[in-house]
């Protein structure tokens, strides 16, 4: 081909409009690429992607959220927060995130009761929420919490229980905080003064009675059981039933005789043999442990629990917390703690259990002959009331559940205020109140953990591999070479 000055100035020309109209793409290309955005997720089982239960979540949350993560300026830990944040507010624009640097932010650390740093707090109109790790599982489970309706715990007192209301080792006030953080009231029942409270509660917990309860008593929280009431029993090792022995028959349960001893929990650093330890295998399969099973949970002076309810009570029995086999209950009174074979139990021991079943129903007659039971029984109990049932706020979750829920744990101190801190304590307090609250729809999401990141080859696969690299391409890439070479020499 002759080049001539046309030629040259067509070439030109050509070359300057291609390179007009590349960088005319490029910056179009540039400019779409900061005012939308298109993502794929090609992981394996979609770890980068909300799930559908996320999706509806927020679609429910009209209100601005509000995320402030207690997070130091060079914790990698930011990097992935803002990650997990970025997917949720890709749905909903009502989605605030703020990081504070715990070092330079004491005050408002210390307003916030904040233990860590890596703590979370979600905030939805009025409410909090305190998360100490977050992934999906917890952010959506969290946000559920906060957009759900009221609930109400009722602690019974009056015979030495643990007491919400007080801040004394054994007391129960940080659980309480908790439990008003993620929306749920606290009050408590003295049954002289305020029985009827039981009308209008989600949960009965009846946390460690060192003192007899009164028949009367008894006959009330029978009542509330068979009406369908929901349940949290704490039974300490130190004390009997008291007076709760009817409760036990209709729940089929025994407490084992003696205190649990753990010899695996001095290997954590815990110098008494009677705090035991719950580890992995020691989680029951049921939705309270269902995101313990990384956490280990400490548990001190428990006993034992054997629970088999009669069979035309309809109840279903799941063994929540099971020790190691290594510990027995120690039921001798001998100075030196050692395993005796003759007198003290072995393990495996169970000391917590969940029980379910239908919502009993009773038919007419029966529950006239309920009520007017529990009407004597009550004037006779709180002949003068000073409460009124306007005492109570009015957004009181009231719906119908459909399965009555209990939880007996043959030990009361992992609630307390010395121990509630410890491991993953406060997760499982929480875990237990949400289930029996009938709040097990907050979104068990299973957590999504990278199942792609290995690639496995044969043997032989990576010898054909290594020739293919090491040989076969440089060896075609320096054959192309050298054709082009001679093809363009001869032109």
């Amino acid at each position: 081909m002759q080049v001539t000055k046309r030629t040259h100035l067509q070439a030109s020309l050509q070359n300057t409009i291609f390179m007009v109209l590349l960088i005319t793409i490029i910056s179009l290309i540039a400019w779409l690429s900061t005012h939308y955005e298109i993502q794929a997720d090609w992981t394996a089982n979609n770890r980068h992607t909300l799930s559908q239960a996320s999706h509806k979540v927020l679609a429910e949350l009209t209100q601005p959220i509000k995320i402030t993560a207690y997070v130091g300026k060079n914790n990698e830990v930011r990097v992935a927060l803002s990650e997990l944040i970025a997917r949720y507010q890709r749905q909903a624009d009502n989605i605030n995130l703020r990081f504070v640097d715990p070092v330079y932010a004491p005050d408002e650390v210390r307003q916030q009761g904040i233990q860590g740093e890596g703590e979370v707090l979600v905030h939805y109109q009025d409410r909090t929420e305190h998360l100490g790790f977050l992934s999906e599982q917890a952010l959506t489970s969290a946000l559920q919490r906060l957009m759900r309706p009221a609930r109400l715990a009722v602690f019974l007192e009056g015979h030495g229980e643990r007491s919400p209301t007080h801040f004394k080792n054994h007391d129960l006030s940080e659980w309480a905080d908790a439990l008003k953080n993620s929306g749920v009231q606290v009050q408590v029942l003295n049954v002289g003064k305020n029985a009827w409270i039981l009308d209008d509660a989600d949960v009965l917990v009846i946390a460690s009675p060192r003192n007899d309860l009164l028949p009367g008593e008894i006959t009330l929280i029978a009542h509330y059981l068979d009406q369908g009431g929901h349940l949290l029993w704490l039974i300490d090792p130190t004390t009997s039933l008291q007076g709760l022995e009817p409760i036990a028959t209709k729940l089929g349960l025994t407490v084992q005789p003696g205190m649990i001893v753990d010899p695996i929990s001095q290997l954590l650093g815990v110098n008494n043999p009677a705090v035991v330890s719950i580890t992995t295998d020691g989680y029951g399969a049921h939705p309270v442990t269902s995101t313990s099973g990384e956490l280990i949970t400490l548990f001190p002076y428990a006993s034992g629990l054997i629970v088999e309810p009669p069979e035309d009570e309809g109840w279903e029995t799941t063994a929540l917390l099971t020790t190691n086999p290594q510990v027995w209950s120690e039921t001798g009174k001998e100075e030196t703690v050692e395993f005796n074979e003759e007198t003290d139990i072995n393990g495996p021991l169970d000391i917590a259990f969940a029980l379910s079943r239908d919502k009993p129903l009773m038919d007419d007659s029966e529950m006239d002959n309920e009520e007017e039971a529990v009407e004597e029984v009550e004037k006779a109990v709180h002949a003068d009331v000073h409460d009124t049932e306007e005492d109570i706020e009015e957004d009181i979750h009231d719906d119908v559940y459909e399965e009555q829920r209990v939880i007996i744990v043959g030990e009361g101190d992992f609630l307390s205020n010395a121990f509630i801190g410890y491991a993953g304590n406060l997760e499982l307090a929480l875990n237990m109140m949400n289930w029996l609250a009938a709040d097990d729809t907050l979104i068990d999401i299973p957590s999504k953990t990278a199942i792609d990141l290995d690639l496995e080859l044969s043997a032989n696969v990576v010898i054909w591999l290594g020739i293919f690299f090491l040989f076969i391409l440089p060896l075609g890439l320096i054959i192309t070479g050298i054709s082009i070479w001679l093809k363009r020499r001869k032109a």
